[in-house]
């Protein structure tokens, strides 16, 4: 008896984990033009300690020996088939997992293989190192979280953030927004709010890094039959994060068009009840999961370097050392990922 054919669109945050929990249970394919997952709440880190990236980019051959990779992205979707560059790959059950993306070099992945984005981060480390002015675009986590790591490595440099809103962190509440102004400020960055960077900001710096740009592309979707896209490109889903009108399509990870923070976070929980529904259709029986949006939900870890933090957890606001370190800056979740797949950190 033949298995059921699953296809997944990305190999990310939700991808991945998707991939990883059923690859035995079903002929497992993912379309990414990346060979490797990488943990991407470790690029701050990585840009000034690039040796960290020999754990946080991990090639998908590690983890998923029993999946078919293919070396493409997502062209169209049809009811039955993905079409790529590679040519169409049928499936039983589609999962869209395709993420979103900076415009920046440095944060938006690479599409080649897991060598040489170690080594990217290498180039852009020694390129920091070198720098004397350095400007940072964007003020929300990454921004705030690579000031942070800057700070720590290089407190000698000349480091500048502009944000374009009137507070840092602006997803955030009142508490953690004061708390990392004044972090940041304390140890001389020049924070500029309510501006945007002009050509003059960019030209007096050595070295200019945007933290602005998010995007999705869900354009592989726009021949599909039934209103399934919003105007801004993000996928509407029912509440067992199903494709809208479709029984056989799920969709996990940021481009689900769901009232809620598109953080890393959610993208797990996503994947956590696509992998039961699945599990449920290839077996033919079990109750379906049903996901209930974070609405309005503010839980955010933020790192300032290796041995500060602050943010939103379901207590309440936190700017704890300690804390921050267990839960997150020691090692950026490199650890947790690593462990997600089966695999050891060092």
């Amino acid at each position: 008896m033949s298995r059921s054919r699953i296809v997944i669109a990305g190999g990310g945050l939700a991808g991945h984990r998707i991939a990883y929990a059923l690859q035995h249970q079903a002929d497992v394919t993912v379309i990414d033009p990346k060979d490797y997952f990488e943990v991407p709440m470790a690029a701050p880190r990585m840009l000034v300690e690039p040796s960290r990236s020999a754990q946080a980019i991990i090639p998908l051959g590690d983890f998923l020996p029993g999946v078919r990779h293919l070396r493409s992205r997502a062209l169209s979707v049809q009811p039955d088939r993905v079409t790529t560059s590679e040519g169409d790959v049928s499936f039983d059950y589609l999962v869209l997992a395709t993420g979103s993306a900076y415009n920046d070099d440095l944060l938006k992945p690479h599409k080649g293989d897991a060598a040489t984005r170690r080594e990217h981060y290498r180039i852009r480390a020694a390129e920091l190192r070198e720098a004397k002015r350095i400007l940072i675009v964007g003020g929300g986590p990454v921004g705030v979280e690579l000031a942070g790591e800057i700070v720590q490595d290089y407190p000698d440099k000349r480091l500048t953030l502009i944000h374009s809103e009137g507070v840092l962190l602006p997803s955030l509440t009142p508490g953690p927004q004061r708390y990392a102004l004044d972090f940041l400020r304390r140890r001389n960055v020049e924070v500029h709010l309510n501006r945007r960077a002009t050509p003059a900001d960019t030209a007096d710096a050595d070295m200019t890094i945007w933290c602005t740009g998010y995007r999705i592309d869900t354009s592989y979707l726009e021949g599909f039959a039934g209103d399934v896209r919003t105007p801004d490109g993000h996928l509407k889903v029912d509440e067992h994060l199903r494709l809208a009108g479709t029984s056989h399509i799920f969709v996990a990870g940021d481009i689900t068009a769901l009232p809620e923070p598109k953080l890393g976070i959610w993208a797990g929980k996503h994947a956590a009840v696509v992998i039961r529904n699945l599990r449920c259709l290839l077996r033919g029986k079990g109750r379906p999961a049903i996901y209930r949006p974070a609405t309005g939900n503010r839980m955010m870890l933020v790192t300032l370097g290796r041995n500060h933090g602050t943010g939103h957890l379901p207590f309440g606001d936190f700017s704890n050392a300690w804390l921050a370190r267990t839960l997150k800056s020691r090692d950026m979740f490199i650890g947790r990922y690593r462990k997600g797949v089966g695999l050891t950190a060092n």
